[in-house]
């Protein structure tokens, strides 16, 4: 098992890189792996398509079959599709990065993001554990199994279950609060047949009014693109 781990923490850290090529060394060092052991697993990946090789010195970068798993239907490449279009006008008529993401045990998963500013790097990770400063965070929280919920909100150190918030959140399908000198607001994508997502952003207090109308304009397109082809969950 630690070594599928670790396969694994390797292969998703080259394609954290956004097409940077990576070197065994550099995996090694920042993965805390033995060079020799992330050598041999570069290779393996090398040998499925996982990875291509650039060169002896400049290592490697993502293969096809990164791009091939994308290529498949299932659930959640379902709802990264329908909300591609709505999240990329979302960000570009308000000038904010905005994500959609779901919950897989106690982690946040962006599924699709997109910036307004073209030069903006991607996150540094693909798993979010920072819920509750984050409106897809909190979201989230609300709809899941309240036994779960409550562990992570502990984990999170809230000392206090806020069950009366969650239910607002779930009677209203968005959350709005204040962080730092921003408004953190998102929408939850609530359909039958899909886990439940939800996308958050920031904006400041000029653009809230805007901002919360296109947000909820927003939901309502995604849950419009996905309700025709909901199945069995």
């Amino acid at each position: 098992m630690k070594s599928l781990q670790k396969a694994l923490d390797v292969l998703e850290y080259v394609v954290l890189r956004n097409g940077s090529n990576v070197t065994p060394t550099e995996a090694a060092e920042v993965l805390h792996i033995n060079p020799a052991t992330c050598t041999r697993i570069m290779g393996e990946l090398l040998k499925r398509g996982y990875l291509e090789k650039i060169s002896r010195k400049n290592g490697y970068v993502t293969g096809a079959m990164c791009a091939a798993l994308n290529t498949r239907d299932n659930l959640f490449t379902r709802i990264a599709k329908a909300a591609d279009q709505p999240l990329r006008e979302l960000s570009k008529a308000l000038a904010r990065q905005v994500n959609i993401s779901v919950m897989h045990r106690g982690r946040r998963i962006m599924l699709n993001f997109h910036f307004s500013d073209p030069l903006a790097r991607p996150w540094s990770k693909f798993l979010m554990t920072d819920h509750w400063k984050t409106a897809t965070g909190r979201l989230l929280l609300a709809y899941m199994d309240e036994n779960e919920s409550r562990k992570i909100c502990a984990a999170c150190g809230l000392e206090e279950y806020p069950a009366e918030l969650f239910e607002k959140i779930r009677k209203d399908g968005s959350v709005c609060f204040k962080h730092d000198s921003l408004h953190i607001l998102g929408h939850a994508v609530i359909v039958p047949g899909y886990p439940p997502s939800a996308f958050g952003f920031g904006v400041t207090e000029e653009q809230l009014d805007k901002a919360l109308a296109l947000s909820a304009a927003t939901a309502a397109e995604i849950r419009a693109k996905l309700l025709p082809e909901a199945t069995a969950y």
